[in-house]
C-alpha cells in the first residue's frame, strides 16, 4: 500500500526531512541524535498518556532504549551522573526488594511488583536526561496541557453521547472515566492539571491577567469539567493542595501569618470542586463517613501488626487479611489494596521498608524544596528572567500532588499511577540538576 495516497504529501515530506536531519545529526553528533530521539519520545509520551494501556507499555521501554544510547555516548554530561542525591534511589530498590524477596508469597509479589519495572521505575531516568534547558520543560508543560485538553474533550464526548471517542467506555455509577475506563481518570486529569496550570505564566509573558485568564481557562476548562464529573475526591484534594504548596513553595515557612495563606487557598479550591462534582451535595458528610476505606484501612494496619518488620509482600493485601479470617465491610472480599499510598506500603514492606520508602519519597520532595525555592525567588524579582524555575515548581508540586493524592489512592505498584509519578519527578531532578549547573 502506498502511504503517499493515504496521508498528506506534507506529512510525508516532513517525516522524510526528519529522518534526514536525524542521519546527518547522527553523522556529527551521535549524542545529540539520540537525546532528540529521547526527549520527543518521552514527550509522546506524557501528551498521550490516556490514550490506551498499549501506549504506556510500549512508549516507555521505546524511551529506555533511547536512554541507554544516549548514556553511551554521553555518560560524563548526563543528569544521572551529576545526580548528588542518586542514594535516595537505593531506598527505593531495598524497598521493592523487601516487599518481593520477604514476601508471603514471593514469585506472586514479583509478578506484582515486576509490571512496574518497564512502565515506572525506568521513568524517573528517562525523564530527568530530558530537561537541559527552559524550551525543554516548557515543551514538557505543553505536553501537559495537550494531554488535558485532549483527554477533558474526550470527558466531554462521553457526558454527551454516552461512550469516550477513544475506547468507546460509557460512564460508571454516572461518573466519568473517560479513555481510563474508570473514574479513576480524576486522578489521573488532577495531577496531569498541576504542570499544566504553567500556562498562566506563559500567557502572562504577553497577556495582561484579564486575558491570560480566560486563555488559561479556554484551555483547561475540559479537564476541570473531567475533574467534576470524574468525582474523584482524592485528586480534586490534590489540586487544592498543589495551589497551597505553590504558596509554601513562594513564601515559605518564616511565619505564621503565611500559613494561612496556603490554607485559605487550598480549602477555597477543595470548596469549589466539591460543590461541582456529582457527589458535591448535602448528603456527602454522610458518604465520607460511610465510604469504605476506613475498613480497608484497618484491614492493612491490622495485616502490618501481623508482619511488622518486612511486611506481608507487596500485592499480598488480599491473601494477607483473608488469613487472618478478616474481610471488608463494604468492599467485596476480591478487593486488592487498601487505597492509601503509606499503608499499602507499611503492610507490604513492614516498617524496614516502609522506613526506605519514605526515605526515597520525602527525600526527593525536601531536596527539592531547598534547590528550588531560592531560585525561585531569585527569578521572580527579576523581570527579565524566564520561566525556568516556575516551570520546574510546578513538577515539584505535581509530585508532592501525588503525595497528597496518595492519602486516599491507589496501591504504589498501580502501574499508570506510579508511572505518572515518576516521570513528574524525573523531569523535577533534571531541571534542578541542569539549572543549578547553569547558575
Amino acid at each position: 500500500m502506498n502511504l503517499h495516497r493515504i496521508l498528506p504529501e506534507t506529512v510525508t515530506e516532513r517525516a522524510a526531512s526528519v529522518r534526514s536531519r536525524l542521519i546527518v545529526l547522527y553523522e556529527h553528533d551521535p549524542a545529540e541524535c539520540w537525546f532528540f530521539c529521547l526527549f520527543w519520545s518521552f514527550w509522546l509520551s506524557l501528551a498521550s498518556f490516556p490514550i490506551s494501556y498499549g501506549a504506556r507499555e510500549v512508549i516507555p521501554p521505546v524511551c529506555f532504549v533511547f536512554l541507554l544510547l544516549y548514556y553511551r555516548r554521553a555518560w560524563r554530561q548526563s543528569v544521572l551522573a551529576r545526580l548528588t542525591a542518586r542514594p535516595l534511589f537505593y531506598c527505593l530498590w531495598l524497598m521493592a526488594a523487601i516487599g518481593v524477596v520477604l514476601s508471603e508469597h514471593p514469585l506472586d509479589s514479583l509478578l506484582h511488583a515486576g509490571t512496574g519495572v518497564n512502565k515506572g521505575f525506568i521513568l524517573p531516568f528517562i525523564a530527568m536526561e530530558c530537561v537541559r534547558e527552559e524550551k525543554d520543560i516548557h515543551r514538557l508543560v505543553w505536553a501537559c496541557v495537550l494531554a488535558c485538553f485532549w483527554q477533558g474533550i474526550d470527558g466531554l464526548w462521553q457526558a454527551a453521547t454516552g461512550h469516550d471517542f477513544i475506547m468507546g467506555y460509557t460512564p460508571r455509577d454516572g461518573r466519568l472515566t473517560g479513555s481510563l475506563g474508570d473514574y479513576t481518570v480524576g486522578n489521573y486529569i488532577a495531577l496531569a492539571l498541576i504542570p499544566a496550570f504553567s500556562l498562566w505564566f506563559i500567557f502572562r509573558q504577553k497577556f495582561c491577567p484579564a486575558v491570560s485568564a480566560f486563555l488559561c481557562l479556554a484551555a483547561l476548562w475540559p479537564a476541570l469539567f473531567l475533574l467534576c464529573g470524574a468525582a474523584a475526591r482524592s485528586g480534586m484534594l490534590a489540586v487544592a493542595f498543589s495551589g497551597g504548596l505553590w504558596v509554601v513553595l513562594k513564601t515559605g515557612f518564616s511565619a505564621w501569618r503565611k500559613y494561612a495563606r496556603p490554607g485559605a487557598v487550598t480549602l477555597a479550591l477543595l470548596a469549589c470542586f466539591w460543590f461541582l462534582s456529582p457527589r458535591g451535595n448535602t448528603k456527602s458528610l454522610g458518604i465520607v463517613m460511610s465510604d469504605g476505606r476506613w475498613s480497608l484501612w484497618e484491614l492493612a494496619w491490622r495485616v502490618f501488626l501481623e508482619h511488622p518488620w518486612f511486611g506481608a509482600g507487596a500485592g499480598q493485601y488480599n491473601a494477607a487479611f483473608r488469613a487472618l479470617g478478616l474481610t471488608p465491610t463494604h468492599d467485596a472480599i476480591t478487593i486488592t489494596h487498601p487505597h492509601n499510598l503509606y499503608l499499602d506500603i507499611l503492610y507490604a514492606h513492614g516498617l524496614v521498608g516502609f522506613a526506605a520508602g519514605m526515605i526515597f519519597l520525602l527525600g526527593f520532595l525536601v531536596w527539592g524544596y531547598r534547590r528550588i525555592r531560592p531560585c525561585l525567588a531569585a527569578e521572580w524579582t527579576d523581570k527579565n528572567a524566564g520561566l525556568y524555575w516556575r516551570f520546574a515548581a510546578t513538577f515539584w508540586i505535581a509530585f508532592a500532588g501525588w503525595l497528597v493524592n496518595g492519602v486516599f489512592g491507589h496501591d504504589f505498584y498501580r502501574i499508570w499511577w506510579l508511572a505518572l509519578a515518576m516521570s513528574y519527578l524525573g523531569v523535577m531532578i533534571g531541571a534542578v540538576v541542569n539549572g543549578a549547573a547553569k547558575k
